[in-house]
């Protein structure tokens, strides 16, 4: 038996950056069969979003300098939690977004793959040698947007946060997630919670849940060089906008 990932009082009433910390107001989290209580997380507010933003920037040159088979063993370890934890990790997702067995599977096998597939773009090629002249040399180079927003929906919040996650890291990027208000602990603690223990360095992962406010002041953050988000058009656009 491995030791169970939500069994411990770390993560109850706290947001993550560098390690967890508890917030002044605290989010309820049902199991929607029931109404039965699953769990409190931390609240976030506008002001988190500043904070982790100034930690982030921080730690993630470091990151970005880290030899490419480094980052990707921390991944692959992560995919590793993923399947070791695979029945606790189904569980959770059912009870908190009321969806069937075989969807929080699908969820599950998703997001590990996501995992796998973001370590292997480390052995590939990060740049192309582009048409030129005689006698010079001409490529271009990928280089890391800096800090990486995700904005998960509440339907599939471990596939739709981990696609976005999983990349975002590998390429060099620290991760500022904020969850659905309704999927706090499957689009969010959990990433934090698997990451923490793949050994991810502190800093690099936040996970803030929150409302609209949390979402916008992350898309209007000058230091965020990216957002991801899924959810409906009209947000979208928001989104968009406010990048």
């Amino acid at each position: 038996m491995h030791p169970a990932l939500f069994d411990g009082p770390q993560w109850h009433g706290c947001i993550f950056g560098e390690g967890w910390r508890k917030t002044d107001e605290a989010l309820q989290v049902f199991e929607k069969a029931t109404g039965r209580l699953l769990g409190v997380v931390g609240l976030a507010k506008e002001g988190d979003v500043e904070r982790a933003a100034g930690e982030a920037s921080r730690v993630q040159p470091d990151w970005a300098g880290t030899a490419p088979d480094e980052r990707a063993a921390v991944l692959r370890r992560a995919a590793g939690l993923l399947e070791r934890h695979a029945d606790e990790i189904v569980a959770w997702n059912v009870r908190e977004t009321g969806g069937l067995r075989a969807k929080a599977g699908m969820e599950l096998r998703s997001a590990t793959s996501a995992l796998y597939a973001a370590a292997g773009m480390l052995s590939e090629p990060q740049g192309v040698v582009l048409p030129s002249r005689d006698g010079r040399l001409s490529y271009a180079r990928r280089v890391p947007h800096g800090i990486v927003g995700v904005i998960a929906p509440f339907n599939f919040p471990l596939t739709l946060s981990m696609r976005a996650v999983a990349p975002a890291l590998a390429t060099g990027n620290a991760v500022i997630v904020k969850p659905d208000p309704h999927t706090p602990i499957s689009g969010g603690v959990l990433l934090a919670r698997i990451f923490e223990d793949a050994g991810l360095p502190g800093g690099l992962l936040h996970v803030l849940p929150g409302g609209a406010d949390v979402g916008e002041a992350l898309c209007r953050h000058p230091s965020v060089g990216m957002v991801a988000f899924t959810g409906s058009t009209a947000v979208g656009r928001r989104v968009g906008a406010l990048c």
